[in-house]
Formats: structure tokens, C-alpha cells, sequence
């Protein structure tokens, strides 16, 4: 991820964020844009049916691709598909029903 995070790359990031938090928006998940100064921007999304399901998601560059990334350093994947990446996430954040293993 870029080194200082310039003007440019965090306009970039927030604009695949927002996309990335509409998708996650209809698909139940509440996501906030965090857009801490001098910092890459970032969603902080939560399951609404159980708050302690929570992720901090970025977008940047890596090698010349912009990708979602998870808060630990892995990525999701392209941000030219962020129906794939709000699936994922979504998976992740899921509550299993009580009662299933």
C-alpha cells in the first residue's frame, strides 16, 4: 500500500469505497466511510444483526492494480469488481444461526 497516501490516492479510494459501500449498503451491512487525514481512506463495516462482526475494509494500489483489502495486508480482490468483494465480505461477516456449526 502507497507511502505517504497522496491527495490522488485517496480521491481514488474513496470513490472504489463508495461503490464498494452501496453493494454492501443492499446487502444488509452497514459501512462507513472513514477518511482519516494524511491516511488511506476506509469502510468500517458492521453486521447489523450482530455488531461484534465487524471489518475495517481499503482499496489501493499494489503493482499497478487497485484492490480491496481486508485490515490484515490480504486483498479481496479488483476493485473493477466490487460485487465479488461485497459477496466476500458479506461471507465473512455472516452470523451463523445458534444451534449450527
Amino acid at each position: 500500500m502507497p507511502e505517504p497516501v497522496t491527495p490522488a490516492i485517496a480521491a481514488q479510494a474513496v470513490t472504489h469505497l463508495t461503490n464498494l459501500q452501496k453493494l454492501l449498503h443492499d446487502l444488509g451491512l452497514h459501512a462507513r466511510l472513514l477518511t482519516p487525514d494524511e491516511r488511506l481512506p476506509c469502510l468500517r463495516v458492521i453486521n447489523p444483526q450482530a455488531t461484534t462482526l465487524s471489518e475495517i475494509i481499503s482499496a489501493a494500489p499494489m503493482d499497478d492494480q487497485w484492490l480491496f483489502w481486508w485490515s490484515w495486508p490480504e486483498p479481496i480482490n479488483d476493485v473493477t469488481d466490487p460485487a465479488t468483494a461485497a459477496k466476500r465480505i458479506c461471507h465473512v461477516l455472516a452470523a451463523t444461526p445458534s444451534g449450527t456449526t
